[in-house]
């Protein structure tokens, strides 16, 4: 089991060369549980070789607790079991996708 940490959605999280910022926190039934995903976007705009921008999802995991706790900083805590094999890794992609149809990425924690 995993946790994952919330991020306060649309706040900025900075780094070296831009920041990214979660849009949204999604549910997705898929064979007879809950799997948590993240809908998010990345800004490049302090690169010294550009700017640019991205749109991309995030998959935590399966749910097996909910938002169960806050940690040290007031966020909430989730209790996951990362997504494993190939073949659903494929599954859960094609039905995000088709959900968000303006993204082109999702990624695997």
């Amino acid at each position: 089991m995993a946790e994952h940490i919330h991020q306060v959605i649309g706040e900025e999280i900075r780094s070296i060369a831009g920041y990214y910022s979660v849009l949204e926190e999604g549910v997705l039934e898929y064979n007879g549980r809950e799997l948590l995903y993240l809908v998010q976007m990345a800004a490049i705009e302090t690169s010294c070789c550009g700017r640019g921008g991205m749109g991309f999802i995030l998959v935590p995991g399966y749910i097996n607790a909910l938002k169960a706790r806050r940690n040290d900083d007031g966020l909430w805590v989730s209790d996951v079991e990362r997504v494993e094999g190939e073949e659903n890794r494929r599954e859960i992609t094609r039905l995000l996708l088709a959900l968000h149809p303006g993204f082109q990425q999702v990624n695997f924690a």
